[in-house]
């Protein structure tokens, strides 16, 4: 019997399924093995785990969560010195949580993953901000909100100092919404970590390389007419014909009027084409 697509990555397809919940920190680390075949993903899990039982004691049980974040930015950003690395941003190890770990080195989506791996056990109520240009955390209590930005080293932020901060990095005036300030959905979250991924190894034109995380974008967004198209144009690259005929012909059913629809339509006979005459 045959094992179905992701079968080594249960919590993400548990994530594709709408079931909940989902781990973050998992998740991640089934990505990161793509990269890493024979990762130990219970190693690294059993790592952020005990960098949060390093914190719990440090904190009264009647901590708010101003104190508690302050614990785990002293953990994290002062014992461990995790920062986020702006020498090498485009550094792919930056996107893999192992390497996270390992060499101490984040971007904001990374670092913020595990930050909230490490702060959610504590009784947190954590969430990700899928910011334009930035990815920070938000972490509601009885008494407020705060923003917490994982890659200038935990720093906590009120709202307006929030907005402030994406004024900077966007260099032009921010209204900072109730819409952009909601939590986004985990399957937001670990799209915009692939995609990420993607950017990077198509830059650096490593097809073998993108080609998973490309399959993994199209389960997480199967009526995403670019990523099927994206798909296809990828599996062609990789001398794989037949896995490019489906999301071909999803991407022309999808968006027949397309600017590209005449250009995908040739690919789809050149795919189908290949196929035959390897058949």
């Amino acid at each position: 019997m045959r094992a179905g697509p992701f079968a080594d990555s249960p919590e993400f397809r548990r994530l594709i399924a709408g079931e909940s919940p989902v781990d973050p920190a998992r998740v991640a680390l089934e990505l990161a093995a793509d990269a890493y075949p024979g990762l130990d993903i219970e190693d690294y899990l059993a790592r952020i785990a005990a960098l949060s039982e390093r914190v719990r004691p440090r904190c009264p049980s009647n901590a708010g969560a101003r104190e508690i974040l302050g614990q785990v930015n002293w953990v994290l950003f002062v014992e461990e010195e995790m920062r986020g690395n702006q020498d090498d941003y485009y550094d792919p190890r930056n996107s893999y949580l192992n390497e996270v770990l390992d060499r101490r080195l984040g971007i904001p989506i990374s670092l913020s993953v595990l930050y909230w791996a490490i702060a959610r056990p504590l009784g947190l109520s954590v969430a990700g901000l899928n910011f334009p240009a930035h990815f920070m955390l938000r972490v509601d209590d009885s008494q407020e909100t705060l923003f917490v930005d994982p890659f200038h080293s935990g720093a906590i932020l009120d709202r307006e100092a929030c907005r402030r901060r994406l004024s900077e990095i966007l260099q032009q005036p921010v209204d900072l919404s109730d819409e952009m300030t909601s939590p986004a959905p985990l399957a937001v979250v670990v799209t915009r970590m692939l995609r990420n991924l993607k950017s990077i190894y198509l830059r650096a034109e490593e097809i073998p390389s993108v080609l998973p995380i490309q399959r993994r974008l199209v389960a997480l967004n199967p009526r995403d007419a670019e990523e099927l198209r994206d798909l296809g144009e990828l599996c062609l690259r990789a001398e794989r014909p037949g896995e490019a005929v489906d999301p071909l012909q999803a991407y022309l059913s999808t968006s027949p009027a397309d600017a590209r629809s005449a250009e995908i339509a040739s690919l789809l006979i050149a795919a189908r084409r290949r196929l035959a005459e390897w058949n």
